[in-house]
């Protein structure tokens, strides 16, 4: 990969595509986690959902799943920066912009976090990405969004037999994590 003079946040072409496909194959918001390179912890290599309870306005991770995570994370041997720092979510609708719902999230989750970073995607494709430092005095700083494309024909070499298991794979976490908000109606 080519090192990178401003600051972007990168999605190898594989992520993306789970990305889209998430954005995609239902009506609610979406939300995970972006698993970043050891190298380039800007660099998006997979999109990981947990469960979770979603609406067109909201997504709630099970608290629980949150943990299992982070514990299975950590035992893989990761740090941290690499698997709990990008917070991600889907936007059904063309806007990419956060809520105040999101600005309050990002602040309680993150904000005791050294850095963190606020992606959000919506239907159109248009994104958002704000890093954000809470070390010494603190700053934010909106960061453009690529996909390393350049990345796609090594990918496909490498996934080309696997790329229908992968969706297969793809679309049964979408079905085992992703539970839209059921109302429940008093009789």
């Amino acid at each position: 990969r080519p090192r990178r003079r401003e600051p972007s946040l990168v999605f190898s072409p594989l992520a993306w595509l789970k990305l889209q496909l998430f954005l995609h194959a239902g009506e609610t918001e979406v939300g995970g986690f972006g698993l970043s390179s050891e190298e380039d912890l800007l660099y998006v290599q997979d999109f990981i959902t947990l469960d979770q309870v979603t609406s067109s306005v909201t997504v709630e991770f099970s608290g629980s799943a949150v943990a299992d995570y982070f514990d299975k994370c950590v035992d893989a041997g990761m740090s941290p920066s690499r698997f709990a720092r990008i917070w991600m979510h889907t936007h059904p609708g063309a806007s990419p912009d956060p809520s105040s719902v999101d600005e309050e999230t990002f602040a309680r989750v993150f904000g005791s976090c050294d850095w963190g970073l606020m992606f959000i995607v919506g239907r159109t494709g248009k994104t958002y990405a704000r890093l954000t430092f809470n070390a010494g005095p603190g700053a934010s700083m909106l960061l453009p969004v690529t996909v390393d494309w350049a990345a796609w024909p090594a990918a496909l070499m490498e996934e080309q037999d696997r790329l229908p298991e992968l969706f297969e794979e793809w679309m049964i976490e979408f079905d085992r994590n992703i539970h839209p908000y059921q109302p429940t109606v008093r009789s």
